[in-house]
């Protein structure tokens, strides 16, 4: 056990200049959503926005998306938030390939420490990096919510934020134990985080498609991304049993493939 939490104190040790550079674009982030909700809640935007929406976004939102709330917890589901906190889940699921590159893993193994204890090493950090990152966004949500929503705005409930954190939260997690599973089987850091990228901009496109074409909804299902529907929960639908199922299972069975293969890999 003080092997494991040693091991797990120098990853975070050495992330912790992109955790803390995470977390405050977190921060700043999610002020300029709620700064910009502000100024359309009190100019009248929102009207505006409604008006000149697609049919299409219309449908997709169910008009959450102009509202002071929709806006506010748009956030939770913005490509550029996601984008960050699934690279960052990826940087951390493929550490372990890194150790092997790098021979860092030699010194690891040269104490009394099984195999496994690199993969479970890993997966604490995974865990500690996305609730801290997502826990961020969600205090900062709560704060600048409390300083800067204008006076009679209708304001998201926290239930909705909340539902919105934990899915958000177990996306990340998914996708750093599908990364995880991925550099058990590579050879290289690089070829695992390219394969895990392309593969994260591959079922993103992929879910949004399924939203549009009918044709493409069965097969869009096998995307981490459709079970975070964000806007079916800022429209008050509470968090759906079978995404937490899904993502949950993903990241269960991407851990075991990962602990098994590293077992019997060469290091």
């Amino acid at each position: 056990m003080i092997g494991l939490l040693a091991l797990a104190g120098h990853s975070l040790r050495r992330r912790r200049g992109l955790l803390i550079g995470l977390s405050l674009m977190l921060i700043a982030f999610q002020c300029f959503m709620v700064l910009t909700a502000r100024n359309y809640e009190q100019t009248g935007g929102f009207k505006a926005m409604t008006a000149l929406m697609p049919q299409f976004m219309s449908q997709l939102t169910n008009m959450m998306a102009a509202t002071f709330t929709g806006f506010v917890l748009f956030g939770y589901s913005h490509p550029i938030v996601q984008l960050f906190l699934v690279a960052m889940a990826i940087s951390i699921g493929t550490e372990p390939v890194a150790e092997i590159e790098t021979r860092f893993v030699d010194l690891v193994m040269a104490r009394p420490l099984r195999r496994a204890t690199v993969v479970v090493r890993t997966l604490i950090v995974l865990l500690v990096a996305t609730v801290m990152a997502v826990g961020t966004l969600l205090a900062a949500t709560f704060v600048w919510l409390w300083l800067l929503a204008p006076p009679g705005a209708r304001l998201p409930q926290p239930r909705v934020i909340v539902s919105l954190a934990v899915n958000l939260a177990l996306l990340v997690m998914a996708w750093g134990g599908i990364a995880l599973g991925l550099a058990s089987f590579s050879k290289r850091r690089a070829t695992a985080a390219t394969v895990c990228g392309f593969l994260a901009f591959a079922t993103f496109v992929l879910d949004y498609a399924g939203k549009f074409w009918k044709a493409v909804q069965p097969v869009s299902r096998i995307s981490p991304f459709h079970y975070f529907d964000s806007f079916a929960m800022i429209g008050g639908r509470t968090l759906a049993t079978i995404d937490v199922v899904v993502l949950t299972g993903m990241f269960a069975v991407s851990a075991v493939i990962a602990g098994a293969v590293y077992a019997w890999r060469d290091l």
